[in-house]
């Protein structure tokens, strides 16, 4: 094991964090309206990040409602005048009935706040001000998010996830965060549909009209990094073998979660039909079926499902990505070995507890034997991809992310459990549990440095960033070089393990587990 050292820097005292809200200036301010193929959409800055503009619910296509539910997703047409002054609302979430973890329990600063609607698909947008942006060389790079969610909900209003004070402190980066349609509403499997998972294809739309706009913003088109996490990493572990020729983006980012969770069947569609069924639509064609289900109402089929799935009834039934070969596949090996996925590097990785967000919730938990079942969840999904790409000579950087602070994991079993790394990427560690360590202040601006140093150049073939708190101290910076991922070697960046703020160690222990060398 390799132990890289680094100078302790002091930590960058940071305001209180505030859910953004309507505090617009005027609208004539410098870089607060822009013209997009959307219309013009007007932003704000709030006192909480006063050198970053936010654009909070720009749509990029028209609402998926009527006819156009269940269907490809379709490019919005210019509207004139937009006011992106508060965050969407989420698209339709499949709610559990039953179900108590330590994100209802504890940590609910991860799930979805406010409304949920069918016309959902908007993205929002935190750049510097453009006057900042103008003393740069050249437009910034960009994160494009992609919330997680198990593919059933999730969406932009989860208030970890708000990037305002990571955009104020850099001034060097853009990030965008999508919506797209979960559960049902995006991954019908109907069989009436020449589409079934056209949740990714949100996705792609979304990616397509950032790459046409961001310009406008301040952004460079060339350096989009596309980013996600649980779901939406398993969104991004995918999207290069959708887009071989095409992918618009530069870099990869896939927090927990590889092309394995997305892994679909039910070729039969009976998931649908059943639904049908249970909504009034029962022992119709396929057509007649479809036309029937689109004109319930969106929240009625919501409840019919949620109230279904979450008393555990017989048959089960679900709505997530599907092997369709256009959008997700079932030999990712051999299309990588066929040179039939995009050659963008990726950063990949998993955390060393995720198990812990998945199992019910006890004060004193499951025991270790069923974390660690739970982990491979997402571990080994993420070790197989891992693989597969080192197979095809495609750059990857593979980390595990050990952190374990009171703040974010309040009960010992806790630990680095599924999402618990991205409170210190966005940096809203210290908002909502309590005032954050020196160490995990260092270990937040050192996630967050080697991000945005990939963002800014994915292809030069090592990531090389400044680990720690660089503003608070310029003349006290360290630079970490990320090798690249080769099965075998000693090159997996091991986060906030034994108070180590990076080593780099072997996978073995967790590619073992998962029968994957």
């Amino acid at each position: 094991m390799q132990l890289l050292a680094f100078p302790v820097l002091a930590a960058l005292a940071l305001g209180g964090f505030a859910v953004p809200t309507l505090s617009p200036r005027s609208n004539t301010d410098s870089g607060l309206l822009v013209e997009t193929t959307s219309g013009s959409v007007k932003g704000f800055v709030n006192h909480t990040a006063p050198d970053v503009r936010q654009f909070l619910g720009v749509p990029f296509a028209e609402p998926p409602v009527g006819d156009l539910r269940f269907a490809r997703p379709q490019k919005k047409q210019h509207g004139g005048i937009i006011k992106a002054f508060s965050l969407p609302n989420s698209c339709m979430q499949q709610f559990d009935t039953s179900a108590s973890t330590i994100y209802t329990e504890y940590e609910s600063e991860f799930l979805v706040s406010g409304g949920n609607s069918e016309d959902c698909l908007y993205l929002s947008i935190w750049a510097p001000r453009l006057d900042k942006i103008q003393s740069q060389q050249g437009p910034l790079p960009v994160l494009l998010y992609i919330p997680g969610g198990g593919f059933t909900s999730g969406g932009q209003a989860s208030m970890y996830k708000i990037p305002d004070k990571w955009v104020q402190r850099t001034q060097s980066h853009i990030v965008v965060i999508m919506n797209y349609r979960v559960n049902v509403f995006g991954f019908p499997n109907a069989k009436g549909l020449e589409d079934q998972n056209v949740g990714l294809l949100d996705q792609r739309l979304a990616v397509e009209w950032v790459y046409a706009n961001i310009g406008n913003f301040g952004g460079d088109p060339k350096r989009i990094t596309l980013w996600g996490q649980s779901a939406g990493a398993g969104s991004v572990a995918v999207y290069p073998y959708g887009y071989p020729d095409d992918p618009l983006v530069a870099g990869l980012i896939a927090d927990s979660g590889g092309p394995g969770i997305v892994s679909g069947s039910d070729v039969a569609h009976t998931n649908f039909t059943f639904l049908a069924g249970l909504v009034g639509c029962k022992g119709l064609s396929p057509e007649k079926e479809l036309s029937c289900v689109r004109k319930v109402p969106a929240q009625t089929l919501e409840n019919a499902l949620s109230y279904y799935s979450g008393n555990d009834t017989l048959p089960s039934i679900s709505f997530k990505p599907v092997i369709d070969n256009k959008t997700a596949f079932s030999n990712w090996t051999e299309r990588v070995l066929d040179g039939k996925i995009a050659k963008t590097p990726m950063i990949i990785g998993s955390n060393s507890n995720e198990g812990a967000g998945f199992v019910s919730f006890t004060p004193e938990g499951p025991g270790e034997q069923a974390l660690a079942g739970a982990t491979k969840i997402i571990s080994c999904p993420v070790a197989s991809e891992a693989k597969n790409r080192h197979l095809g000579d495609l750059p990857t950087y593979r980390y595990e992310y050990a952190g374990n602070f009171s703040n974010i994991s309040p009960l010992p079993w806790f630990g680095a459990y599924h999402s618990s790394e991205l409170p210190l990427l966005f940096g809203t560690h210290s908002e909502y549990g309590g005032a954050s360590t020196k160490f995990e202040w260092e270990v937040s601006y050192a996630m967050e440095a080697l991000w945005l140093s990939f963002a800014e150049d994915p292809t030069r073939g090592t990531v090389r960033a400044a680990l720690g708190n660089v503003a608070a101290n310029p003349t006290q910076q360290s630079y970490f070089s990320w090798p690249q991922f080769k099965q075998g070697s000693a090159d997996m960046v091991l986060f906030a393990k034994d108070n180590k703020l990076v080593q780099l160690v072997s996978s073995k222990s967790i590619d073992t587990s998962c029968s994957v060398s």
